[in-house]
C-alpha cells in the first residue's frame, strides 16, 4: 500500500505502509522520548504532608504534597465498587486566562521523584470564557487513580506524593487543597 502524505514542511511525500514500520525510513522520530518532566529530581524527605502545607496556597511554582490515603490494600472487588478519587479543591482563577497545570503521582517509597518512577494522573486546563464581568471562578478537579496506583505498585502505602506542575496562565491560580476521597 502506498500512501501521499504531507510533511511538516508541506512537501507531498510517498509513503509505504512497510516504511510505518521503521521510524528512521520515516525520518520521524517519536516526540515522546524527548519529553522531560519538568518536576525535577527531589528527595521524598523534602516533600511536607498535606496537613502541613498551608491551604488555599498560590500556585505560582511547582507543588509537591505527601497525601494521606483514607484506605490501604484494598481487595479486588473494594477497587471495583469503589474508585480511588484524588481530589484538588477550591481551584480559584480569572475565568477570562487561559490556564494550565499538570498533575503527576509518585509512590511514597521512592526516595527519589525521577520520570521512570513518576506516573502522569492528569492536567487541568481553563479555556478561556470571554466575558466582562471579569469575575473569578472556583472549581474541582476529580481524577481516578485506582488504576494509577495499581501501576506504581503503591496500593498498600499510607500515602502518596502528588505534584502540581504550572504550564501557563498561573500568575493568579490559587489552590484550595488536596486530598483523596472514595466514590462508588
Amino acid at each position: 500500500m502506498r500512501f501521499l502524505i504531507y510533511n511538516e514542511k508541506a512537501q507531498l511525500v510517498l509513503v509505504k505502509a512497510r516504511d510505518c514500520l521503521d521510524s528512521d525510513k520515516l525520518r520521524f522520530a517519536c516526540w515522546c522520548s524527548k519529553l522531560k518532566l519538568k518536576h525535577g529530581v527531589t528527595n521524598s524527605a523534602e516533600i511536607p504532608s498535606a496537613s502541613s502545607v498551608v491551604f488555599p496556597r498560590k500556585l505560582d511554582s511547582r507543588v509537591r504534597v505527601d497525601v494521606p490515603r483514607p484506605k490501604k490494600s484494598r481487595s479486588r472487588k473494594d477497587k471495583e465498587d469503589e474508585e480511588e478519587i484524588l481530589v484538588i479543591k477550591g481551584i480559584e482563577l480569572d475565568r477570562n486566562k487561559f490556564v494550565k497545570f499538570d498533575v503527576f503521582i509518585n509512590d511514597e517509597d521512592d526516595p527519589v521523584s525521577r520520570p521512570d518512577n513518576t506516573e502522569f494522573a492528569s492536567s487541568f486546563v481553563n479555556v478561556p470564557q470571554k466575558r466582562s464581568d471579569g469575575k473569578r471562578k472556583s472549581t474541582v478537579l476529580r481524577i481516578a487513580i485506582t488504576e494509577l496506583l495499581e501501576d506504581l505498585d503503591a496500593d498498600d502505602d499510607d500515602s502518596v506524593i502528588v505534584t502540581l506542575v504550572p504550564r501557563a496562565g498561573i500568575d493568579d491560580v490559587t489552590i484550595g487543597g488536596i486530598e483523596i476521597q472514595f466514590a462508588s
